[in-house]
């Protein structure tokens, strides 16, 4: 149930982040190199996001334009729900996890049995780095509220 909690409170926080990015100008001059952690990067695009997977799981062309609208629509569902001002977080984080949910399954039935375990590792570093992400925020909100 703790874990349940926490991964919701994470999908939450990555939400508001998400939401965030994509609320974000998009500035070109803004260096990639930027350390400033307050600094802002337009989120990759669909095809970006299956270029990235195609290094990690060597996706078949098929594979490549199957997942290509997979990304497109859960990245177009993820803007509306961070634009949504009528749910409240809890509910905001349920239906966030259900996005990801849907579209987890959607890539998982494209993959073939040697990839699978390789995406679930790539899903779990995501969460692993979106947990380090939501601690250096906490850092960062008791530093400035002294």
């Amino acid at each position: 149930m703790k874990k349940k909690f926490l991964l919701l409170v994470g999908l939450l926080i990555l939400g508001a982040c998400i939401s965030q990015l994509m609320a974000a100008p998009q500035d070109s001059s803004t260096s990639s190199t930027t350390t400033d952690s307050t600094a802002h990067k337009a989120p990759p695009t669909p095809d970006q996001v299956v270029a990235m997977m195609d290094s990690k799981l060597s996706l078949t062309a098929d594979q490549k334009t199957k997942i290509t609208p997979i990304i497109a629509d859960r990245q177009s569902q993820m803007k509306a729900l961070g634009a949504d001002t009528s749910m409240n977080r809890m509910d905001k984080a349920r239906k966030m996890k259900s996005i990801f949910d849907d579209s987890d399954a959607k890539i998982n039935a494209l993959l073939t049995d040697e990839q699978k375990p390789k995406y679930a590792a790539m899903q779990q570093q995501m969460r692993e780095q979106m947990m380090q992400r939501r601690q250096q925020m906490q850092q960062q909100q008791s530093n400035s509220n002294p």
